[in-house]
């Protein structure tokens, strides 16, 4: 299984996750031995791991908590630590303060730390792993500090390390500073160090997302994906400039979502190929079956519906910033951590996944 970044837009994987709970014997091995993840994905992901000897409850959990955030579960959203975050990170980096000694981030996710602490135990991955339910797994980081993506992982041992033009993968193992950092949306949230390098979300510089599953010996991938195919021409002529927001928006667009599906291309490109030469079972290539999920409305034009939820400190942060609501819907997306939007994103999930039912069925079979 493979799940992509975005933010508060991963709910959506959750319904998929609901879905495919439903769909498997109650009681049933895990039936994802490999699990990858980048950014908000790897926290489903290590989720999903962490539960790998018991996935329905496993399942269970992970919707009880989407069900239920807030978005101080995920970093601090009162009046009085936003604004006064806000202003130390634009007196050290905009303004004439010392930058180094100030906050490296606009908004400070302490509360998401405590809360993965709360719920993920990798000493019970580990436990999966020996007893053969998990066969791997992996989340992916970006290194500011040498600019390599890096995809930690731990499996059995057969799983090497490999190294590839501006990637890596290294076994590790894990923390929850790995998940923090994996997740870590540039400027927006901190980054972590993780032995002598600082880490940051793992969708930068990710060019080939499917790979860290390839690696660590999957044939056949379930990808749940968080772009939305928007028909030709749907779009009304601008107006104005793009504003901050709208830019923004655009830039987390291309970090989480435009890579995946590029390299989904690819791959269905690469399949065609084989197909076409007959040369599908040697050693360096083979065909890769995969099944795509992905959300059928514009998850951006939900978040919008659910605007007025967020706290009011924040949106006035926002406006402080430049990234009115109705210029901005597609950064607010990533940021919309409120139960309502988070459950009706598990439910257009979980809807999506039972228009597949039949295709999820015969891919979890073979």
């Amino acid at each position: 299984m493979l799940l992509g970044g975005g933010g508060a837009r991963a709910a959506y994987q959750v319904g998929v996750l609901k879905a495919i709970a439903e769909l498997v014997p109650e009681g049933c091995d895990n039936p994802f031995p490999i699990i990858c993840g980048t950014s908000a994905g790897s926290i489903n992901a290590v989720a999903l791991a962490s539960n790998a000897s018991r996935f329905h409850a496993g399942v269970a959990q992970i919707i009880a908590v989407w069900s239920n955030f807030e978005l101080h579960h995920v970093f601090y959203a009162d009046a009085k630590s936003l604004f006064k975050r806000i202003v130390r990170w634009a007196w050290s980096n905009l303004g004439p303060g010392t930058w180094h000694q100030g906050p490296s981030s606009i908004l400070d996710n302490r509360p998401l730390r405590d809360l993965l602490n709360k719920y993920i135990s990798f000493d019970r991955i580990d436990e999966s792993i020996a007893e053969g339910h998990l066969h791997g797994y992996a989340l992916t980081a970006c290194s500011y500090t040498s600019g390599e993506s890096t995809t930690f992982y731990d499996g059995v041992p057969e799983i090497e390390n490999w190294l590839r033009t501006h990637r890596e993968g290294q076994r590790e193992k894990m923390s929850i500073d790995h998940l923090m950092a994996s997740s870590a949306i540039p400027v927006l949230f901190p980054s972590v160090k993780i032995g002598e390098e600082h880490f940051g979300d793992g969708s930068m510089r990710q060019i080939s997302p499917i790979s860290p599953a390839l690696h660590l010996g999957a044939e056949k991938i379930l990808i749940i994906g968080l772009r939305t195919k928007v028909a030709a021409n749907e779009f009304e002529p601008p107006r104005y400039r793009p504003t901050l927001g709208q830019i923004a928006g655009y830039v987390l667009d291309t970090l989480f979502l435009n890579s995946l599906h590029s390299d989904i291309e690819r791959m269905e490109r690469m399949n065609r190929t084989l197909q076409a030469s007959g040369d599908d079972n040697n050693d360096s290539l083979r065909i890769i079956e995969h099944l795509v999920i992905s959300p059928s409305k514009d998850i951006a034009n939900i978040a919008m519906c659910h605007f007025l939820e967020l706290p009011k400190s924040f949106r006035i942060a926002l406006r402080f910033l430049g990234m009115a609501k109705a210029n901005s819907r597609r950064l607010i997306s990533y940021l919309m951590f409120t139960k309502t939007f988070c459950r009706e994103l598990i439910e257009l999930g979980y809807d999506d996944a039972m228009a597949q039912k039949d295709d999820i069925i015969e891919f979890l079979k073979k």
